[in-house]
């Protein structure tokens, strides 16, 4: 039995099924390995800061001082102020800019020196205190305020959708320079376990994101300047007291508002994969020239372009996002599928189109998916 010159060139025979069956078997593969991956950044354990010191107990937060000030600058003894902090709110206004609002308080013994009273953010951008109360409980003075201040802070986001960020308020006591210390009140609270999520309100919501923990810490921190104050040693590290915050992003918002265009341009490019071929009735059929493909590819690289910029205005990451290889990814599917189509119409008898363009369609999201993988391995190990 032959065909006719008019009767389409044939399709991958039943020998062939076998690289579509393999081909799917590894897509499938590459696709649960990412999956996997993804699962296990997001429910990873909580790692600290490495330069911070995290304090849950008045004895550690006692040990902690003894160890690290052992030089008063001024020659009298240290004071250590108790001081707390609930946040009441949290948004978001930029990538890196985050408003914060709450009370703090402080408790001062009715044996100190006299003393200017209060708390300075060293980071904000601006801040606003009103005093709330002030009153005596036995031999000491408790005094609270509301505040509300914008925080810059760097945060990092190269594993954007599944990164984690810390954020944090840092605390000096108003008179830093006579050897004024601030330390959690733990008194304060029933509990500093960072599980418990101290210091934060329980109607607390923090839009897209989940609230992991929340603690006290210490870090040392040296600096080139004496801010202008005389005896001011800056190069001996002082520990500076912080409140920190741990999130992790929803990542279903963010899949679904800057993953949805690129996988919908894939699928799109692989129908076309599916059908361009050597098959002359196929293409009439479809309606497919090899000159709309590439008019169609210029419409989703445009595409592209648009969705990517969106996704960069909104991190504003200085380098590339681990989403955004996805979109990278796409640039260059893109680019390949063109030349395919051109391919096939300007070398029609080249050996790799003798069962028509099932060459490309076998390894189309294989190679892909395998691709993907490999970024996803180097991005979160």
């Amino acid at each position: 039995m032959h065909m006719s010159a008019d009767e389409p060139s044939p399709r991958p025979q039943p020998s062939a099924r076998k690289y579509y069956f393999l081909s799917t078997a590894f897509a499938l593969a590459c696709l649960v390995g990412i999956a996997f991956i993804w699962y296990r950044t997001y429910n990873a354990p909580f790692r600290a800061h490495p330069a911070e010191t995290i304090v849950t107990t008045q004895e550690q937060v006692d040990a902690y001082l003894r160890e690290k000030i052992k030089s008063p600058q001024s020659g009298e003894s240290p004071i250590f102020i108790p001081t707390g902090v609930v946040i009441q709110s949290l948004e978001f206004k930029g990538p890196y800019t985050l408003q914060v609002a709450g009370y703090v308080w402080q408790h001062y013994a009715n044996t100190l020196p006299a003393l200017d009273k209060g708390v300075v953010f060293p980071e904000a951008d601006t801040t606003t205190f009103t005093k709330i109360y002030e009153t005596q409980q036995g031999d000491e003075t408790l005094i609270g305020w509301s505040f509300k201040t914008t925080l810059r802070e760097q945060l990092d986001y190269t594993k954007y959708p599944l990164d984690r960020q810390q954020l944090w308020l840092r605390m000096w006591h108003v008179e830093f320079e006579k050897d004024v210390f601030l330390e959690p009140d733990v008194r304060g609270y029933s509990s500093l376990s960072a599980d418990t999520l101290p210091g934060l309100d329980p109607g607390l919501v923090l839009e897209n994101w989940a609230l992991d923990r929340s603690y006290f810490s210490y870090r040392l921190v040296p600096y080139e300047s004496n801010f202008g104050i005389q005896n001011y040693a800056p190069e001996i590290p002082q520990p500076e007291m912080y409140f920190n915050i741990s999130i992790k992003r929803y990542i279903l918002s963010p899949l679904i508002a800057r993953g949805i265009a690129p996988l919908v341009i894939l699928i799109q490019l692989f129908v076309i994969v599916m059908v361009i071929g050597t098959d002359t009735k196929r293409l009439e059929q479809f309606g497919v020239r090899p000159g709309a493909v590439i008019f169609t590819c210029a419409a989703f690289f445009f595409a592209m372009l648009v969705a990517q910029n969106g996704l960069r205005d909104e991190v504003k990451w200085y380098g590339i996002v681990y989403l955004e290889t996805v979109y990278i990814l796409t640039y260059f599917v893109i680019l390949a599928v063109a030349l395919n189509s051109v391919a096939l119409v300007a070398f029609p008898d080249l050996r790799l189109f003798q069962q028509d363009n099932s060459w490309v369609e076998v390894s189309y999201w294989p190679l892909i998916l395998f691709i993907l993988f490999l970024i996803t391995v180097l991005t979160f190990g």
